[in-house]
C-alpha cells in the first residue's frame, strides 16, 4: 500500500510544481536531507528552489532571485496535500534580498541607506497548502517581510501573523481584480536525476497577481517610520495592482 502511495506521489508531481520563499545560502538542488522520512504518512521528499523572480507593487519591482525554497515531506493520499517540515523547522526558508533604492529609494552607497527584506512563513508549517488540479498546482502560503535597516529597528514588517500577505502561486492562470490582467504560469521540463533517484522539474514558473499587501508595522521608535516605508513601497496595496512570478527547480523523490 506504502509503496502504491509512493508510485501516485511521483506521478502527480510529474505534472506539478510549487513555490516558496528561500534561506540561506541554498544547498546543493535538490536537497533531501532533512526530509522527514520517520513519519509514516510522508510519501514522497520535495524540495522547490527559486531561480529567478520578481515582486511587483504597484509598478516597484523588487527583484527575488534565488532567494526562495520550500522542502520537506509531502502526502498526496489526501486533498489538499499535506505538507511536512524538516524537524525542527517549518519548512519555509528565506534568505535577505537587498530592496532597490534602500531607504532613500536612491541606489547611493550611503552608511544606513542598505534594506534588507527576509520573507518568513506567517503562521506554522499546516499554513502551507498544495492543490492540485487537471493538471495545474497551486501553492497557498500566508506570509510576511521583515525589513531590516539600522534606522527601522528590529521589528518592521510587511504583513503580520494576524494580517499577512496571502500569496496563491500557480502553475495555470490567474483571475485577478482590475487593474491586472489574468497571466500565466508553466510546468517544467521532466527529468530524471540518477544520482539521487528523484523526478526533477526545471524552469517551473508560478504566479500570482490577485494578492494584496498591507502596510508596514513596527517600524522605527513607536513605528515612526512606517510612513516612510509605506510611501517607497507604495503600501498598502490593494489586490489587483501586485504580482509575484518565479521560476523554480523542483526535485522529488520516493521518501
Amino acid at each position: 500500500m506504502r509503496r502504491k502511495h509512493s508510485l501516485a506521489l511521483v506521478a502527480t508531481i510529474a505534472t506539478m510544481a510549487s513555490i516558496v520563499v528561500g534561506g540561506a545560502a541554498q544547498a546543493a538542488f535538490p536537497n533531501f536531507s532533512d526530509c522527514p522520512t520517520s513519519i509514516p504518512a510522508v510519501r514522497g521528499c520535495i524540495d522547490i528552489q527559486s531561480v529567478s523572480g520578481s515582486l511587483e507593487i504597484k509598478g516597484f519591482t523588487v527583484p527575488l532571485g534565488d532567494s526562495l525554497e520550500i522542502r520537506g515531506g509531502l502526502d498526496n493520499s489526501v486533498r489538499p496535500a499535506i505538507f511536512y517540515p524538516p524537524t525542527g523547522t517549518n519548512g519555509f526558508f528565506s534568505r535577505s534580498i537587498r530592496i532597490p533604492g534602500g531607504l532613500l529609494g536612491l541606489e547611493l552607497p550611503i552608511p544606513g541607506n542598505t534594506v534588507l527584506g527576509t520573507a518568513q512563513l506567517a503562521g506554522p508549517a499546516s499554513a502551507i497548502r498544495m492543490e492540485i488540479e487537471f493538471g495545474t498546482t497551486t501553492v497557498s502560503l500566508p506570509v510576511k517581510v521583515k525589513l531590516d535597516n539600522p534606522l527601522l529597528g528590529s521589528s518592521c514588517y510587511i504583513g503580520t501573523n494576524s494580517n499577512p500577505v496571502r500569496v496563491n502561486l500557480t502553475t495555470g492562470t490567474t483571475s485577478p481584480p482590475p487593474p491586472n490582467r489574468p497571466i500565466s504560469g508553466r510546468l517544467g521540463e521532466l527529468a530524471f536525476d540518477e544520482t539521487t533517484g528523484a523526478l526533477i522539474l526545471r524552469d517551473t514558473v508560478n504566479v500570482d497577481n490577485a494578492f494584496a499587501i498591507p502596510g508596514a508595522s513596527g517600524c522605527g521608535l513607536l513605528g515612526i517610520l512606517n510612513p516612510v516605508v509605506n510611501l517607497k513601497l507604495g503600501l498598502p496595496s490593494a489586490a489587483g495592482n501586485n504580482a509575484m512570478i518565479v521560476r523554480n527547480d523542483v526535485g522529488l523523490r520516493e521518501a
